[in-house]
């Protein structure tokens, strides 16, 4: 089989919670992604589905690299995305785009 377009390994993003407002204390963290890996093949289609807060948004977003994973690799055509930045970024997003589903008009039905 062909190598993935789109391809994530163990990919974890964690939040860091703080206390107090000067020290900054670090006192844990919002595990909003952990451990998600996936191959995305030529003519395939992925969609994510859960609950709210499960952190299908943060998935996208550390696809399209608007937010820097905490662990893990996200790999386009081959190429390590995590490790881009600048043109080479900006190419590479013009290609890996998010598509949001609606629920209001998805579900109307008028629209079969």
């Amino acid at each position: 089989m062909a190598e993935p377009v789109l391809q994530a390994d163990g990919l974890v993003k964690h939040y860091p919670l703080t206390r107090g407002v000067l020290s900054g204390r670090r006192v844990g963290a919002v595990r909003a992604v952990d451990g998600v890996s996936f191959g995305l093949h030529r003519g395939e289609t992925l969609g994510v589905v859960g609950e709210s807060g499960c952190g299908k948004s943060t998935l996208a977003r550390l696809l399209v690299s608007l937010e820097r994973p905490t662990a893990g690799s996200i790999r386009y055509r081959g190429e390590d995305v995590t490790r881009l930045s600048g043109r080479a970024l900006k190419a590479v997003r013009r290609n890996i785009q998010m598509v949001f589903q609606d629920p209001y008009t998805s579900l109307n039905p008028r629209m079969t």
